[in-house]
């Protein structure tokens, strides 16, 4: 094969692997968990708020978390509190200090996540493909090796 040919694989494995990131990025959604109460603030708390300062939208998200209940949001700006972004948020309710916390993960379960996911599995075997055709030509892959 000529080089031409091994640049246009390893160029199109880079393409899948950067079409991983970019695909990778909606499936990137918001936990909301209940971690119990405590006494006193914990360090590292992102915001502090009374329970009555709660929109209604926000306290009805914090008593289904209260209840045990794990909640996954795809949008900032539905997660509880006044700050919409991940880390520690203390809710005041009466003499209770509860903690919630909010979390930013890689769902690989949606569409895009498994997506995200076969890309780059693919760019990463045609990247590999490309090097070994071009710096290895007499190997043969290891799967016809007997």
């Amino acid at each position: 094969m000529s080089d031409t040919l091994h640049f246009g694989l390893f160029f199109l494995g880079i393409l899948l692997l950067t079409g991983a990131l970019v695909v990778g990025v909606g499936a990137l959604e918001y936990e909301v968990q209940s971690q119990g109460t405590a006494a006193t603030i914990p360090e590292g708390t992102e915001s502090v708020v009374a329970y009555d300062d709660l929109s209604e939208r926000d306290r009805r998200t914090v008593d289904r978390v209260l209840d045990g209940e794990r909640l996954v949001i795809r949008n900032p700006s539905d997660l509880p509190g006044p700050r919409k972004k991940k880390g520690k948020l203390v809710v005041e309710r009466g003499d209770d200090l509860h903690i919630v916390t909010r979390r930013l993960f890689f769902n690989w379960r949606t569409t895009f996540g498994a997506s995200a996911v076969a890309m780059a599995l693919a760019g990463i075997v045609v990247v590999s493909e490309a090097v070994r055709r071009h710096h290895f030509p007499g190997r043969t892959v290891f799967w016809t090796t007997r």
